[in-house]
Protein backbone atom coordinates (compact mmCIF):
# COMPACT_ATOMS: atom_id res chain seq x y z
CA UNK A 1 0.00 0.00 0.00
CA UNK A 2 1.26 3.47 -0.85
CA UNK A 3 2.28 6.11 1.67
CA UNK A 4 -0.25 8.64 2.89
CA UNK A 5 -0.22 12.20 4.22
CA UNK A 6 -2.71 13.96 6.48
CA UNK A 7 -2.53 17.74 6.96
CA UNK A 8 -3.99 20.24 9.37
CA UNK A 9 -3.81 18.26 12.62
CA UNK A 10 -3.64 20.34 15.78
CA UNK A 11 -1.39 19.34 18.70
CA UNK A 12 -4.24 17.38 20.31
CA UNK A 13 -4.83 15.48 17.07
CA UNK A 14 -1.12 14.70 16.75
CA UNK A 15 -1.13 13.29 20.31
CA UNK A 16 -4.25 11.19 19.70
CA UNK A 17 -2.83 9.67 16.51
CA UNK A 18 0.47 8.85 18.24
CA UNK A 19 -1.42 7.17 21.11
CA UNK A 20 -3.61 5.23 18.65
CA UNK A 21 -0.58 3.89 16.79
CA UNK A 22 1.19 2.88 20.01
CA UNK A 23 -1.97 1.09 21.23
CA UNK A 24 -1.96 -0.79 17.90
CA UNK A 25 1.60 -2.04 18.51
CA UNK A 26 3.77 0.70 17.01
CA UNK A 27 7.09 1.41 18.71
CA UNK A 28 8.25 4.98 19.23
CA UNK A 29 11.70 5.99 17.97
CA UNK A 30 13.93 7.31 20.74
CA UNK A 31 15.53 9.94 18.50
CA UNK A 32 13.95 12.22 15.93
CA UNK A 33 15.67 12.99 12.64
CA UNK A 34 14.57 16.62 12.35
CA UNK A 35 13.62 19.47 14.70
CA UNK A 36 10.34 19.69 12.75
CA UNK A 37 9.24 16.23 13.93
CA UNK A 38 6.96 15.92 16.95
CA UNK A 39 7.18 12.09 17.02
CA UNK A 40 8.06 9.05 14.93
CA UNK A 41 6.67 5.52 15.41
CA UNK A 42 7.20 2.24 13.54
CA UNK A 43 4.99 -0.74 13.00
CA UNK A 44 6.92 -3.47 11.22
CA UNK A 45 8.40 -1.72 8.16
CA UNK A 46 5.96 1.21 8.07
CA UNK A 47 7.03 4.51 9.64
CA UNK A 48 4.55 7.15 10.79
CA UNK A 49 5.90 10.64 11.45
CA UNK A 50 4.01 13.50 13.09
CA UNK A 51 5.33 16.97 12.32
CA UNK A 52 4.93 20.09 14.46
CA UNK A 53 3.29 21.76 11.43
CA UNK A 54 0.29 19.41 11.80
CA UNK A 55 1.24 17.01 9.02
CA UNK A 56 1.32 13.24 9.58
CA UNK A 57 3.06 11.04 7.02
CA UNK A 58 3.23 7.27 6.62
CA UNK A 59 5.78 5.60 4.37
CA UNK A 60 3.32 2.88 3.37
CA UNK A 61 4.09 -0.82 3.28
CA UNK A 62 2.50 -4.21 2.95
CA UNK A 63 1.24 -4.90 6.47
CA UNK A 64 -2.38 -6.13 6.44
CA UNK A 65 -3.63 -3.60 9.02
CA UNK A 66 -2.42 -0.50 7.13
CA UNK A 67 -5.83 0.27 5.52
CA UNK A 68 -7.43 0.04 8.98
CA UNK A 69 -4.77 2.36 10.47
CA UNK A 70 -5.25 4.87 7.64
CA UNK A 71 -9.02 4.88 8.25
CA UNK A 72 -8.56 5.19 12.03
CA UNK A 73 -6.18 8.14 11.65
CA UNK A 74 -8.62 9.87 9.28
CA UNK A 75 -11.43 9.32 11.80
CA UNK A 76 -9.38 10.73 14.69
CA UNK A 77 -8.55 13.82 12.62
CA UNK A 78 -12.09 14.17 11.24
CA UNK A 79 -10.85 13.80 7.66
CA UNK A 80 -13.08 11.06 6.25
Amino acid sequence: MQGRTWKGANSEGLDKVRELLIRRGAVEDKELKSPHEAWRVRTEKSVFTGYRSGTIYCTGGDIPELPFLYKSISEVLGQL
